[in-house]
């Protein structure tokens, strides 16, 4: 069997969105939009307006270091306000939203958009859309419970009642929660599978993007799933990983967990549906939003990648093996010269000090 393993840990350093790069650059946005949002509010209880005070918080793939650099290169941060306030007090959660953007108007030339799930500060660089930071806004469901609860604003500006909602959350909690699912290098390889899983998802959906399943999706799925394939050789002296096996298994077990539902009427074609439960507040299905027909593409595409997977994973050349992959994962993936592979045979566990 091919040796991929090099090649599976080249990649995720290409995809990977930089802790002091693309990170850094990330955090003193962030930081700078917080002072203002601060100053902003501020000002406006000095004019005799009731404006309730927040704490911020990370959240989101930066957080869990899952992101990746998106093949539109249009990266982002995502940034949780937690207003000291009731969701009793916005009767509209929109309003809550609004306040925040109104505050950052004119902060980039390409301005700020209030969405239905965040208030969204756009950058560019060298004139072109750059990265963005995205605030999600929360209110409690009372201030003063021990419990806390905390409730997301849904809405746009002009939101009419069906479209507009608070909705329950724990983003920290889920950041918890995916953090606390493995350790050293186990987390580690843990993470190179998301990312490499989300950038499959980026190419296999370039053209019907918006019937893609999240990328938050696919972490949950692994913190449930995933297996990993980290092995201690203590008489050796080290640690055998094999990335290629562990996201195999895992992609498999995934395409396992869809359950047949019925057929297409235009067609008769099988249908299919994956639930996955968010293991904190609301608990509900985290692929819910997508229909019936998004859901058996979803698992059309996994199915083809499982089977690519296992063609890789028997197949004797290194250079062949990562061409298929390539197919599957994009350009990134690197592809070896032949004459630096040998005979392109070998052991699909390594050796491996890599580390989160």
């Amino acid at each position: 069997m091919a040796n991929v393993q090099n090649q599976l840990i080249e990649f995720d350093k290409k995809i990977r969105l930089g802790w002091n790069t693309e990170g850094k650059t990330l955090r003193e946005k962030r930081d700078i939009i917080l002072e203002k949002l601060r100053t902003g509010f501020a000002e406006m209880r000095k004019e005799g307006k009731e404006v309730p005070s927040f704490s911020d918080f990370n959240q989101g793939s930066y957080q869990m270091d899952t992101g990746i650099w998106p093949a539109d290169g249009d990266y982002d941060i995502d940034v949780g306000l937690r207003f000291n306030c009731s969701k009793g007090d916005y009767e509209n959660p929109a309003d809550l939203k609004i306040l925040v953007a109104d505050v950052l108007e004119g902060h980039t030339v390409l301005g700020t958009k209030v969405k239905k799930s965040c208030v969204t500060v756009i950058y560019r660089l060298d004139g072109e859309q750059a990265y963005h930071v995205d605030l999600a806004v929360y209110a409690y469901e009372d201030p003063d419970s021990s419990q806390k609860r905390l409730f997301l604003a849904k809405g746009q500006r002009g939101s009419d009642e069906d479209n507009r909602w608070w909705e329950e959350s724990d983003p920290q909690g889920l950041t918890t929660w995916v953090e606390n699912r493995f350790k050293d290098e186990q987390r580690a390889q843990f993470l190179r599978v998301i990312r490499a899983l989300k950038r499959w998802k980026t190419e296999k959906f370039k053209t019907d993007g918006s019937n893609a399943p999240s990328g938050i999706g696919l972490t949950v799925a692994a913190g449930m799933w995933f297996q990993p394939e980290v092995h201690v050789d203590a008489y050796a002296g080290r640690t055998n990983v094999d990335d290629l096996r562990a996201m195999r298994t895992f992609v498999k077990k995934m395409v396992e967990q869809f359950q047949w539902i019925g057929v297409n009427e235009e067609d008769n074609s099988p249908l299919y549906r994956l639930t996955v439960q968010v293991p904190v507040a609301p608990g509900l299905d985290i692929f819910e939003r997508m229909s019936d027909g998004q859901m058996t593409t979803f698992r059309d595409r996994l199915v083809q990648l499982r089977d690519r997977l296992e063609e890789v994973t028997n197949e004797p050349d290194t250079v062949r093996a990562c061409q298929l992959m390539r197919q599957h994962f994009g350009e990134e993936f690197p592809v070896p010269d032949k004459k630096d592979t040998g005979s392109g045979g070998g052991r699909a566990i390594v050796s491996s000090g890599i580390s989160a």
